[in-house]
């Protein structure tokens, strides 16, 4: 039995890559990937023969755009890198079924306005010790959903935000597909 997993994503799409790697190893299909721009995941989701849909993010009707976006058989919605803030109702019709990354050991660094580089920039801002990465449920307050994992690395001075980022990045990739694999074995359990 497929677990399917819908992936909405703004940008290159490593983190989509990652799942599109590691699907079958981990009991999963990717029926569609959403996004709202014109992106690098596009040409990965080409390659992979998995459906594109391109929403206007910026609209006043993306609630209804995702909505008409995800398909009926979707068992799990992954925003990988996606940018536009996910309207409430989405948020609730869609209550534990959605999650998002965040390149922070939330609830550190979340938030509006906090996303690629400007965590980092934050986190070394503060002086902080460990930076990191964490993948948790979509609530309709941005990035304070329940906490699933999270990844902790030691912060490097010596690195750019940049370099910091790219590092906590590689991260992401794994962390994203050891969550999808434990929301797909529970789904399982509660299926039998």
């Amino acid at each position: 039995m497929d677990f399917n997993v819908t992936v909405c994503a703004s940008g290159g799409g490593g983190n989509f890559q990652a799942l599109v790697d590691e699907s079958l190893n981990i009991g999963i299909h990717i029926n569609c990937l959403i996004v709202d721009r014109i992106c690098g995941a596009i040409q990965r989701a080409e390659q992979a023969s998995i459906p594109v849909k391109i929403i206007n993010g910026s609209s006043q009707k993306l609630g209804d755009e995702l909505d008409q976006s995800i398909p009926e058989d979707t068992d799990l919605v992954v925003l990988a890198g996606f940018m536009p803030i996910v309207p409430r109702k989405i948020c609730k019709k869609w209550c534990r079924k959605i999650i998002n990354t965040h390149p922070s050991l939330l609830p550190k660094f979340g938030g509006r306005g906090m996303y690629g580089v400007r965590v980092q920039e934050a986190v070394m801002a503060a002086k902080e010790v460990f930076a990191g990465c964490t993948i948790h449920y979509v609530s309709d307050e941005v990035d304070a959903g329940e906490i699933i994992l999270q990844k902790a690395i030691k912060v490097n001075y010596c690195e750019s935000p940049w370099q910091l980022g790219g590092r906590i990045f590689l991260e992401e990739n794994k962390l994203l597909v050891q969550a999808v694999k434990l929301l797909s074995a529970e789904n399982y359990i509660k299926r039998v």
